[in-house]
């Protein structure tokens, strides 16, 4: 704040009581004229020392500051190094060049002093922690600047190493359809097997430093500390697969699924990582066994292995067991509300009508929620027979009435999808309704949290196949299906399956024998599916537009302004799958204005379900499919070719 108004003003004021002191009695002005000029004399003094003494502040201050910031760039315990627009160094402070254990790096391009600086120039304004010189280091590079930043890192890094020596690490192993393994054996073959596998699992297990303990026959325990679990990662569990090849090639289908958990937090209940472990072990099961899970409470979760097509198992008495377990969540419900995946196919809408019917029989209200803006020709097709056309208001349920029909006690059925972005009924599975799963697909980590029920067989050519089962078992306790509830389950097979060309079991032509003695009618699923003549010309266009990618990857893409239904998709990703030496086959294409889809095939020795979950879909081993929104054809494309090639590496 300014005082020289007030400094004026009373200036000003004794100069007129001088003047006035002049008139009235001179020799007072005179005295009072006097006393000013000491005044102000005395305020010129001072003036001078003040502003001698401000000089001689500033002047010590100048020589500090030039102490400090010749100590904070030459001795600063952080390096700083700059260099110009050829990358030549023009200054290093003496950390820096402590650091690079050089002195003669002055107009020497970086790439000459060290070949470590090409990674760190490729780093951004953000720290980095690597090793640098044989230490760790956080660096950042500024190119703005041109400047690069070492600060030691190593006490720190030597704190997060010993963290993960001592951090825990649960899992769970188990040895997959060990029963069927041993059934054939005699006693001293079994423990001859089971010797012969333990020493094996020892061995590993003492390489890594892991804890291993068998509980069951056919399950073992497993204890291990972080840094020996990033070491297995390293080598992607190899031991596994080699050991699995190793025993195929003695005509023994021995493999392993494996779930490992551990937790990012200071303080975790051991009760809770064994959960953890449990329901990693479940996902690998879930997605159809031999393959590692693991995952941490705060992570998503790794895949390893997963990479053969297992023969399944199942049994009437699991499907039995399900079907009395799915009338109980039934009959304690309110109403039901059946839901498929969005862009319906046919073994969704099949199903749910088959689950519709298993719902009417217990005598409780069911309805299908669909958005029919999304049927295909073919399901339009289906819903216009007589025998249902007419009940079709009856049966399904738009989005817009959904709300009206929800209670608290409503049970929620998910049929040939369990992946709540992909489902029809996605809004509603975040608010803690009962849940019921009946599905074919290999599980995913994107899995609703309130299922009473989970019914996935990765190993059933389809969800059709599951709910025929339940009237096959259930034959004589519930009216039998009709004549278009039998056809509409053999239609959903029959697309899933290809006309029974893939995945096709025994158990998946003992359903259609069964549907075909209900009266399913072939013909009418003739007609249903067959293709006009624009189709034909939609699909052959995308095998016209196949390029072959890494030797054995074919890969087609649709026009960006053509929207291509998901049956003519995989149709002619089918179809690419038999051009010589290819191994997979990928059709990109529009599906909607706003959503580009892939749609992936395989023949089995590439797992095309791997590369699609990378992109946010899934599906099977053979036979997977994922949708992007807000991208091109062509970015889509990239998105793709960047996933097949960091596969392949």
């Amino acid at each position: 704040m300014s005082y020289s108004w007030q400094i004026y003003s009373v200036t000003a004021i004794y100069l007129c009581i001088t003047i006035i002191a002049f008139v009235m009695k001179w020799e007072i002005g005179i005295l009072l004229l006097v006393l000013f000029a000491l005044i102000l004399c005395l305020m010129v003094y001072n003036i001078n020392r003040f502003l001698f003494s401000v000089n001689v502040v500033a002047s010590k201050l100048v020589m500090n500051l030039d102490s400090i910031k010749e100590d904070v760039f030459n001795h600063n315990p952080m390096g700083i190094l700059m260099y110009d627009d050829e990358h030549r160094v023009i200054w290093g402070n003496h950390s820096a060049l402590s650091i690079i254990n050089k002195n003669d790096i002055v107009g020497k391009k970086l790439d000459q002093i060290s070949d470590e600086f090409e990674t760190v120039l490729g780093f951004d304004a953000d720290w980095h922690i690597m090793q640098f010189a044989g230490k760790m280091y956080k660096i950042a590079h500024k190119p703005s600047l041109k400047a690069i930043y070492w600060i030691d890192f190593e006490k720190e890094y030597e704190i997060i190493v010993n963290k993960k020596y001592n951090q825990l690490v649960f899992g769970y192993l188990l040895i997959d359809d060990y029963d069927e393994l041993v059934q054939s054996l005699n006693d001293q073959e079994v423990a001859d097997f089971d010797a012969t596998l333990v020493t094996r699992l020892n061995g590993w297990a003492q390489t890594f430093d892991v804890y291993l303990k068998r509980i069951e026959d056919d399950k073992y325990l497993m204890l291990l500390n972080k840094i020996g679990l990033e070491h297995i990662e390293a080598s992607e569990f190899k031991f596994f697969s080699e050991l699995r090849d190793e025993y195929h090639s003695k005509n023994t289908p021995l493999s392993f699924s494996i779930g490992i958990a551990y937790d990012n937090a200071e303080q975790f209940h051991i009760s809770d990582l064994a959960k953890e472990a449990q329901l990693n072990l479940d996902l690998a099961l879930g997605r159809g066994g031999d393959q590692i899970v693991v995952k941490s409470s705060d992570e998503s979760a790794r895949f390893y292995g997963g990479e053969t097509q297992l023969q399944g198992n199942r049994t009437n008495t699991r499907s039995k067991l399900v079907y009395q377990a799915l009338t109980n969540q039934i009959k304690q419900a309110s109403n039901i509300l059946i839901a498929g995946h969005i862009y319906p196919d046919m073994d969704s809408i099949g199903s749910a009508l088959g689950i519709y019917k298993i719902v009417t029989e217990q005598r409780k209200t069911a309805k299908i929620i669909v958005n029919e803006a999304q049927f295909n020709s073919d399901i339009q097709q289906l819903l216009s027979s007589p025998q249902i056309s007419y009940n079709v208001k009856n049966i399904f349920l738009n989005h817009d009435s959904v709300r009206e029909y929800m209670t608290s006690k409503t049970l929620i059925i998910l049929v040939d999808h369990h992946r709540p972005s992909l489902s029809e009924a996605k809004e509603l599975l975040v608010k803690g309704y009962n849940t019921v799963i009946i599905d074919h697909h290999r599980r995913s980590e994107d899995f609703p949290v309130q299922t009473v029920l989970t019914y996935i067989e990765p190993y059933a050519s389809s969800t059709g196949e599951l709910v025929t089962e339940f009237f096959m078992n259930m034959r004589n306790t519930i009216e039998s299906l009709n004549h278009f509830e039998a056809t509409a389950l053999l239609a959903g097979i029959i697309v899933d399956t290809n006309n029974f060309s893939h995945r096709t079991g025994s158990r998946t032509f003992d359903a259609a024998s069964y549907l075909k003695g209900r009266g399913a009618d072939t013909e009418q699923i003739q007609r249903i599916l067959k293709e006009d003549l624009a189709l034909v010309k939609k699909r052959n266009q995308l095998i016209e537009q196949t390029e072959i990618v890494f030797n054995e990857y074919a890969v087609s893409c649709g026009t960006e302004d053509q929207v291509i239904d998901n049956i003519t998709a995989a149709q002619a990703a089918d179809n690419m799958l038999n051009l010589k030496n290819v191994e997979a086959s990928f059709v990109i294409y529009r599906r909607s204005p706003e959503t580009i889809a892939i749609s992936a095939r395989s023949i089995g020795k590439i797992n095309v379900q791997k590369i699609m979950e990378t992109l946010g879909g899934g599906g099977h081993l053979s036979n997977a499919a994922t949708q992007i929104n807000n991208v091109t054809v062509e970015e889509a494309k990239n998105l793709l070719l960047t996933k097949i090639e960091n596969r392949r590496d």
